[in-house]
């Protein structure tokens, strides 16, 4: 039962981390919006994990800029 609570819980502060972030990239432009959720996300972890080239190929991809500003 402990189980359910923790992962309802864990559910709902998701969803709200959701609605929190993506919803005004939504609100800027719809059509680019399954690009930004599926492909930021990704390019977090490729960056994370030492691949920087394939998180700027993605971020060309979800943004699409030719130039990324890299710091």
């Amino acid at each position: 039962m402990t189980e359910i609570i923790i992962i309802s819980i864990l559910v709902i502060l998701f969803a709200g981390f959701l609605y929190w972030a993506y919803l005004p990239d939504y609100r800027r432009n719809p059509k680019e919006f399954w690009r930004t959720i599926i492909g930021m996300p990704i390019g977090m972890i490729l960056g994370g994990l030492g691949y920087p080239t394939l998180n700027d190929k993605i971020k060309k991809w979800t943004t699409k800029n030719k130039k990324v500003n890299r710091k």
